[in-house]
């Protein structure tokens, strides 16, 4: 038995006034010495032990008047059905409804999340009036507090209206919203009734403690939607992109591998993969995916633009639409502006290279002028002469700041200066190496894999073999920073990053002094690909997943101000104020509730980045538990002494609760008690009072 208003109780303590009234008149009889028995044997025997039997019946009923009284007010309720006796036990529900886009799928028995709305409104309609109900999205569980509604149009409407999200269900923060809601009821049933496809996703949640939700007065049902049907439809879903790519440019082939997943029972031939730029189809593929497995394609096509790109990776609709696609983003940034420093003999060829085409606009400076450029303004510094230490410290500020860098060997300069300044850059363990005419050096190896790379070399899959290489009589090499060319005594070329921005080094000077490397096919590729590569941001690019928050990290170069504009997947504008840290920028995007590429620019409208948002990947696997799977999660996850009930048949929901639902209310029952003994005493104390005037 279960006292909805236990307080109340305390008032049992006055059933103790009519004993102590009892008591308290016994104690104030009287003993009379009589003179002779004469009187005692005119009194009646059988009219006193009478009158002793009705004051005994009087106390009682008195006490029960009391105690009936005290129990009515209290609101006793047990767990079983009185016909007659008690009445219908107003219950408290909270429907947890499963909206994770996995329950869009289709089977023989139509839509899922259709399915699961019946069910769900199957439960309002048996509602009583007194009962009260709320209804929880499983996949936006702390979106709204939840509150109890007894207007149970309104929650039909609300259960209607109610759309599918694109993350995942969460089943354990979901719970304990429910139990947390159920401690503010003081109804005797309390449900819970979770409906839905039971993703085994949905029970990966790490909320990092033991704490288990409800207690033995609330009862949950389980409704799993699906598993009385047999397969799904061929479902097909981009799982994964992997992005080839790392140096994004105008009319070059951006190359991106994706994974497929069918997750059917059935073969999937001819499954036609697109890629979307800007909403433009550029690319298709083909493939066949067994059934049950996973495969990878690649697939490539050219931006033909600068800026930033919002693309698609997507197939045909199948039975689960929302898996179909994936989005990434990449930013290919305007013609840079480049800094270039040097004696005319060193700077010649590089200005050739850039008079021929649209790839950057350059800007000479002489190397007495070094100290005057201001590199904040550029995207890229070329150095081929004049780096004193005193430049070389103001040059790493601006690399640490997201600038970038290409310094090549100075003959100019005492090696021992030349040293230390490359030192401070990163570069240390700089050597002096002669060679002979007649034996020059070359190229001992070449990473191929780098980025600086990608593209460039073909015929061969070994990253560190020989190509085309100049012939050296004099070089710089240095064993500080990454190689990427190696020659004797250490690197040709080299790369170290410092903070945000990155630098190259090159062993010789861009002239024919110490080799013939401007002359060679080697050097306009090497230069053209470091602009690029310095230049390029591929790093910027952000992913999420739906219904998660972000905040990103912006280098120092962004940190201006503090004032960012944002376009949201549908390009809808949207300002953040950045928090300014020592590092860069912080700038929250807040929760991203849309699939698709968020664009990310300063206050003045110059590209930063990308944020791709993109489904879950488990939500798109459709692995659903059996009924010993569900039972044993969920009583992982209760009270031990929760009542957990598995609904078989979600069509017919009401027939199964209602044979699992028991309570009903007592307070009637008492308060009809305690009447019909004030009546009882009401009779017994005239008859009493009758027998005492005799």
């Amino acid at each position: 038995m279960t006292f909805l208003n236990p307080f109340v109780l305390i008032g049992l303590a006055a059933a103790a006034i009519p004993v102590l009234l009892h008591l308290l008149n016994l104690r104030k009889l009287k003993t009379i010495e009589f003179s002779t028995l004469r009187f005692l044997k005119e009194l009646q025997k059988t009219k006193i032990r009478r009158l002793k039997l009705r004051q005994i019946i009087l106390l009682i009923l008195r006490t029960l008047i009391i105690i009936f009284a005290v129990l009515a007010f209290s609101r006793p309720a047990i767990k079983s059905s009185l016909p007659g006796l008690g009445t219908h036990a107003k219950t408290s529900v909270i429907i947890l409804l499963d909206n994770s886009f996995s329950m869009d799928a289709s089977d023989e028995g139509g839509n899922r999340f259709k399915q699961a709305k019946n069910s769900a409104l199957s439960i309002i309609t048996a509602l009583k009036d007194g009962d009260e109900a709320v209804i929880l999205p499983m996949s936006s569980p702390n979106e709204k507090k939840p509150a109890f509604s007894r207007n149970f149009t309104l929650l039909k409407e609300e259960i209607n209206k109610l759309p599918i999200a694109f993350s995942a269900a969460k089943f354990e923060s979901s719970m304990r919203i429910a139990s947390t809601t159920l401690e503010a009821s003081n109804n005797i049933n309390r449900e819970v009734y979770i409906i839905s496809d039971i993703q085994r996703n949905g029970f990966t949640e790490n909320l990092k403690d033991s704490i288990r939700s409800f207690d033995d007065r609330v009862a949950v049902f389980a409704l799993p939607i699906g598993e009385r049907s047999g397969a799904l439809e061929q479902d097909i879903s981009v799982d994964t992109l992997n992005i080839l790519t790392r140096i994004f440019q105008a009319e070059k082939p951006v190359e991106v591998e994706a994974l497929l997943r069918n997750s059917s029972t059935k073969d999937a031939k001819g499954v036609v993969v697109s890629m979307l730029f800007n909403n433009e189809r550029v690319a298709q593929r083909t493939l066949d995916i067994p059934a049950g497995e996973v495969r990878s394609v690649q697939i490539a096509a050219p931006p033909q633009k600068r800026g930033i790109t919002k693309a698609t990776i997507e197939i045909e609709n199948d039975a689960l639409e929302q898996d179909n696609r994936r989005y990434f983003g990449f930013s290919i940034p305007a013609m840079p502006n480049i800094a270039v420093i040097g004696a005319p003999q060193n700077t010649k060829f590089i200005s050739l290279l850039f008079s021929d085409n649209t790839s950057a606009a350059e800007k000479m400076f002489g190397p007495q002028d070094i100290s005057s450029v201001n590199f904040s303004e550029y995207d890229a510094v070329i150095v081929t002469g004049g780096l004193r230490q005193s430049e070389a410290s103001r040059l790493n500020q601006y690399v640490q700041s997201g600038g970038s860098a290409f310094i090549f060997a100075d003959g100019s300069e005492e090696f021992q200066a030349f040293s230390s300044s490359l030192a401070q850059l990163g570069f240390a363990g700089v050597s002096e190496q002669s060679f002979s005419t007649d034996q020059p050096a070359g190229f001992t190896s070449v990473d191929k894999q780098h980025p600086l790379f990608q593209g460039v070399f073909k015929g061969t899959t070994d990253s560190r073999s020989i190509v085309e290489s100049p012939k050296m009589t004099k070089g710089f090499p240095v064993n500080g920073g990454q190689t990427l060319i190696g020659m004797p005594g250490g690197a040709f070329l080299a790369e170290t990053k410092r903070g945000d921005g990155k630098i190259l080094y090159c062993a010789v000077p861009p002239n024919a002094e110490w080799s013939n490397f401007p002359f060679t096919g080697i050097f306009p590729t090497i230069l053209y690909r470091s602009v690029v590569y310095l230049t390029a941001r591929e790093e910027l690019g952000a992913e999420a997943t739906v219904g998660t928050a972000l905040t990103l990290s912006l280098p120092k170069r962004f940190a201006a101000g503090g004032n960012f504009k944002a376009l949201d997947a549908n390009n809808t504008e949207f300002f953040r104020q950045a928090a300014m840290l020592p590092s860069g920028a912080s700038l929250p995007l807040g929760m991203l509730n849309q699939l698709g590429v968020y664009q990310i620019f300063t206050a003045e409208g110059k590209p930063v980045t990308t944020v791709s948002v993109n489904f879950p990947v488990s939500e798109g696997m459709l692995s659903f538990m059996n009924k010993s799977e569900l039972m044993d999660a969920l009583k992982a996850r209760v009270s031990p002494k929760t009542v957990v009930e598995y609904i078989d048949n979600p069509q017919n929901v009401v027939t199964s609760v209602a044979r699992a639902r028991i309570g009903s209310e007592l307070w009637q029952a008492c308060l009809i008690a305690a009447l019909l003994c004030a009546v009882a005493e009401m009779i017994v104390a005239k008859a009493t009072k009758g027998d005492m005037g005799e």
